[in-house]
C-alpha cells in the first residue's frame, strides 16, 4: 500500500552506508518514521528535499517493519532564506517540541498547521520570544495537555488564556510584555514540557542563550 501526504521533516539519522531514517510529522497520519534509501549519496535527487525543517509532499510505501520513502517533492525549506545560526536554532527548537510531545501515528491536523505556520514565522525572523510562547501554548492546548481554564485566576493564567484564544496576528498587535515576563513565561512552559517528556529539551540552551 502507498500513501501520499504533506509532511514536515522533524529529524533524521544515518542508517547503513547511504540511507537515512526520517522522522516526519504528516498532515494525515501524525508522526511517523520511514527509510529514505540512498539519500546520503551525492547523486541523490531526494537528499535536499528531506532535510529537517523542510515541508514536503511525500509518497511512502508501507512496509511490514519499516515504511519506505519513494518520492519527495519540496514545498518549502524553512530556514534556507538568509540562513543564520540563530534562525537554525529557533527552527530546530520548534521541530524538537513537536517531535518530543507527539506520539507515533496519532493524527492531529491542527498540530501540522501550527508547525508549518510557526516555522514560517521563525523563518521570517519574527520576535522569537513571541513566536516561541505562542507556539508552545497553542501546541500544548492542541495536544490536550492543558488549557488556561486549568489554572487558578492569576496574571499568568490571563496571559496564557490570551495566547490560547487569540490568533497570532491579534496577539502580536495587542500584547505588550517585558522581556523579563517572557523569560518567566517561557521557563514555565519549558518546565511543563520537560515534565511531560521526562527529558531536557536539547535545543533550549541554544535558544535561551540569546536572551
Amino acid at each position: 500500500m502507498y500513501i501520499r501526504t504533506d509532511c514536515v521533516v522533524l529529524s533524521h539519522k544515518n542508517f547503513n552506508e547511504a540511507d537515512r531514517i526520517l522522522t516526519l510529522y504528516t498532515k494525515d497520519f501524525g508522526k511517523m518514521s520511514c527509510l529514505a534509501k540512498g539519500v546520503r549519496r551525492p547523486t541523490s535527487r531526494k537528499a535536499g528535499h528531506v532535510q529537517p525543517g523542510n515541508w514536503c509532499k511525500v509518497f511512502i510505501a508501507k512496509g511490514k517493519n519499516l515504511d519506505l520513502l519513494t518520492e519527495a517533492e519540496l514545498k518549502k525549506s524553512f530556514g534556507a532564506r538568509k540562513p543564520t545560526p540563530t534562525k537554525a536554532g529557533n527552527i530546530f527548537h520548534l521541530l524538537e517540541l513537536v517531535s518530543e510531545l507527539t506520539e507515533i501515528n496519532q493524527k492531529n491536523s491542527e498540530v501540522f498547521s501550527l508547525l508549518v505556520d510557526f516555522l514560517d514565522k521563525a523563518d521570517r525572523e519574527e520576535d522569537f520570544n513571541l513566536v516561541s510562547a505562542a507556539f508552545k501554548i497553542k501546541l500544548l492546548c492542541a495536544l490536550g495537555f492543558f488549557s488556561a481554564r486549568s489554572f487558578q485566576s492569576s496574571k499568568t493564567a490571563d496571559l496564557i488564556k490570551f495566547f490560547e484564544e487569540e490568533d497570532y496576528a491579534r496577539i502580536k498587535e495587542k500584547l505588550t510584555v517585558s522581556e523579563n515576563s517572557y523569560l518567566k513565561l517561557l521557563a514555565f512552559l519549558d518546565s511543563i514540557i520537560e515534565s511531560l517528556t521526562e527529558k531536557k529539551l536539547k535545543t533550549a540552551r541554544f535558544v535561551n542563550g540569546k536572551f
